[in-house]
Order: C-alpha cells, then sequence, then structure tokens
C-alpha cells in the first residue's frame, strides 16, 4: 500500500504556532486530570469532562464506550478517510509523592505512566482541529480510551466496534517516554512494543512438620524448582536473536517457621515480539511446570490468562514513515531518533493495529534522560512543554490525512 498525502494548507510553522497557542490550556487540562486520577473502567469523572469539552468544540460524542471510554467524531469540509486518534485515561494504585500543587487527591491513585498527558494533549488538538475544519480532509475519530494498565482496555474498545461507524482507515497513539529528551520523538517500523500475557500457578502438596519433611510434601520446594527451571526457557529454548522476557512476580506459601505448607503459589507475565514466540512460551511453561510438578509429587493447577493478554504492538511501516516526515517538518531532523530495538513494555493500543493500519510513536518527555525518572514511578512527573512536540504531531497527521484504504 501506498500512501498519497493530502497537504494541508497550512504551514508547519502555522501548526506549531497553533499548539503553542493551545499549550496553556492543555496544562491547565493535564493538571487537573492529574489531580484528580481515576482507575480502570472507573474513569467516569475523567470521561464527563471529556465528553463536555468535546461538544463544547462542537464535536459529536458518544459515551459508555466500554463503560467509561468517549468517542468523538469532527467531520472535515473535504472528503477523505478516517483517522482514529486515541489517548488512554486511566491512572494507577500507586501513592504519589511528587509533592507538586497538583499532586493526586485520590489516596492511592496517581497519573504515575503519563495519560494524564496524553488525554490533554489529545483534548488541546481536538480544539485546534475544531477551529481548522475547513483545512481537514475526512474525518477525525478522538477515542478517549480506559483501562489500558493490565486491564485490556483497547481490546474492549475495539471489540465494542470503536473502529467501525464510521470505519477506520489509519490510527494513531503514542506514549510519553522518559528515556527520550523532550522535543524529540521515537519511531520504530515494525514492532515498537513488546505482548504481554499472565500465568498463575497453584501447587498442592502435603503439609508436614519441619522436623519430619520426609512425612510432607514441599510446595515451597516444588517452587522454587520450577521458578528457577522456567528461566531455560528464555536461556536454552530462545534463540538467542529473538526476545523473552519472563518474570514471577509473586510467590506466596506457608504461615509458620516449622510447618511445610500444603501449597504454594506464584504469578508471572510472558513478554515477546512475535506469534509464533508467545505460541511456544505458553507451551514450554505449561510442560516445565507440570514435569517438575509431576517429579516432585505435586499436584498443579496452571491458569494462563494469554487470551487476554496484549498483542504484539507492530507498526505499518508505510504510515509510520508518513507520520515521522510530518515530525521532521515540524521540528526537524534532530527531533525523530528511529530506534534500533523495541521496547519490551506492551500497550493495549497493539489491538487496534491488529485491525488497522497505523503507528504508535514515542514522545520525549525528559529534561535529563540520561538519568530519567521511571514509568510508574510514584515521583514520575514527565515534562510538560514537550506537549507542544505532541499537540503539533497530532494536528499535523489530521491535516495531513491520507488516502482513504480501497
Amino acid at each position: 500500500m501506498s500512501i498519497k498525502s493530502v497537504t494541508s494548507s497550512l504551514t508547519a510553522a502555522e501548526i506549531v504556532e497553533k499548539a503553542s497557542g493551545i499549550y496553556e490550556e492543555a496544562v491547565r487540562i493535564r493538571r487537573m486530570i492529574h489531580e484528580n486520577p481515576e482507575l480502570g473502567f472507573e474513569e467516569t469523572k475523567t470521561a464527563e469532562m471529556i465528553a463536555d469539552y468535546l461538544k463544547g468544540l462542537g464535536i459529536e460524542v458518544t459515551t459508555g464506550v466500554a463503560k467509561t471510554g468517549v468517542v468523538g467524531l469532527l467531520h472535515g469540509d473535504k472528503e477523505g478517510p478516517v483517522l482514529a486518534l486515541r489517548a488512554d485515561i486511566d491512572a494507577l494504585p500507586i501513592q504519589e509523592k511528587t509533592g507538586v500543587p497538583y499532586q493526586s487527591q485520590n489516596p492511592g491513585v496517581m497519573h504515575a505512566c503519563g495519560h494524564d498527558m496524553h488525554t490533554a494533549m489529545l483534548l488541546a488538538a481536538a480544539h485546534v482541529l475544531s477551529q481548522n475544519k475547513q483545512h481537514i480532509s475526512g474525518t477525525i475519530k478522538f477515542i478517549f480510551q480506559p483501562a489500558e494498565e493490565m486491564k485490556g482496555g483497547g481490546g474492549v474498545m475495539v471489540d465494542e466496534g470503536v473502529l467501525s461507524n464510521p470505519a477506520v482507515d489509519h490510527a494513531f497513539a503514542f506514549h510519553v517516554w522518559p528515556e527520550l529528551a523532550t522535543g524529540t520523538y521515537g519511531f520504530r517500523n515494525g514492532a515498537i512494543m513488546a505482548s504481554m500475557d499472565s500465568f498463575d500457578v497453584v501447587l498442592k502438596g502435603k503439609q508436614g512438620h519441619g522436623a519430619a519433611p520426609h512425612q510432607g510434601v514441599d510446595a515451597i520446594v516444588g517452587a522454587a524448582h520450577i521458578v528457577t527451571a522456567l528461566q531455560t526457557i528464555v536461556s536454552r529454548e530462545t534463540d538467542p536473536v529473538d526476545s523473552v522476557v519472563l518474570t514471577i512476580g509473586t510467590i506466596e506459601a506457608g504461615d509458620g517457621y516449622n510447618i511445610i505448607p500444603e501449597k504454594a503459589s506464584f504469578r508471572g507475565t510472558v513478554r515477546t515480539l512475535n506469534a509464533d514466540t508467545r505460541k511456544k512460551v505458553a507451551d514450554s511453561i505449561q510442560r516445565i511446570v507440570e514435569g517438575v510438578a509431576s517429579a516432585l509429587k505435586l499436584e498443579v493447577e496452571i491458569n494462563f490468562n494469554f487470551s487476554v493478554g496484549y498483542p504484539v504492538t507492530i507498526n505499518d511501516s508505510t504510515f509510520n514513515e508518513h507520520a515521522a516526515a510530518i515530525a521532521v517538518d515540524l521540528f526537524g531532523e534532530e527531533s525523530v531518533q528511529w530506534l534500533s530495538k523495541p521496547s519490551m513494555a506492551s500497550e493495549d493500543f497493539a489491538f487496534y493495529l491488529e485491525k488497522v493500519p497505523g503507528t504508535f510513536v514515542f514522545l520525549g518527555v525528559a529534561e535529563n534522560p540520561d538519568d530519567p525518572m521511571k514509568l510508574h514511578s510514584d515521583v514520575f512527573l514527565p515534562d510538560e512543554k514537550a506537549m507542544i512536540q505532541g499537540i503539533s504531531l497530532i494536528v499535523g497527521i489530521a491535516l495531513h490525512t491520507t488516502e482513504k484504504i480501497q
């Protein structure tokens, strides 16, 4: 598929000027959202604010998609394709420790992954685009999605038809990225983020006394052997030039110093970069867990959550390069960094990109990328100045639309 750009009558300088003009409004929105974070599928106040804001711009609004999702439609004055622009709106169960004046007022909940900034930038871009309909060829679909954090809200949105009525031709989103300097974008063709699947294992042995271990069947020893053996999937079963990350995040067993427990359980995640490896790892986990458990006389129950995991986030090369060219036009060659390797973190925008071609881009937000804050940190504060680059790229892609897919 080739892409033919429909050139906007707005210059790059004019787009940046408009993004800069809406910047203070974006900061206000971002801080309001940051101060009032809500967890996945609970973003009722956030969704209400988004819907009211879009309606005030004259944008057609649908609410209640995937429970708390909001979708806005803006029809340009010219014929053209349908472009989906997506922002995630949920926060994390983290107690904030930034100490900023707009710190979270919801105890134990924090926007520690930049979704507040994503939402503010998309709303600000909607504001700019609503005032420039005469320059839009086609329809812009603004998607404000709940529950990106481990709950797969993107998959629910897709299942509920967010890419239909009207049918989306291309989709775009980005994520603030503290490993890139403010003023830069991170692009990558193909896989940019890994799949993410989870599993739970419960082992059942026989309770015994610590002084007579031969009379019990030790679930803790079994769990230790299995957890260790699972890492051979990475070190001995995976091609060294492929990538697998297998992490055991919790392990629970026992309640006494001198009691051999009957049960032990652990949970983990798997991250891969292609569908074949994803399937092979699942098969290997089952083989190793069942095999080691059997050898140690343990009963075992494995619950795979692979059916609700996140796929690999794969950028369409043609559309990705189209977006990168717009970024260069806006801020110069130095603003675009082509990433040599993907991130092993995961993202549920992958569900959209399984259905329609598009791209997912990293937005640099680090004032000091050599010592970056970490996503999901209780002190995470992305550089707000990066929103000028973010808003500009959203507007630029919306105004330099592509051919409608036939």
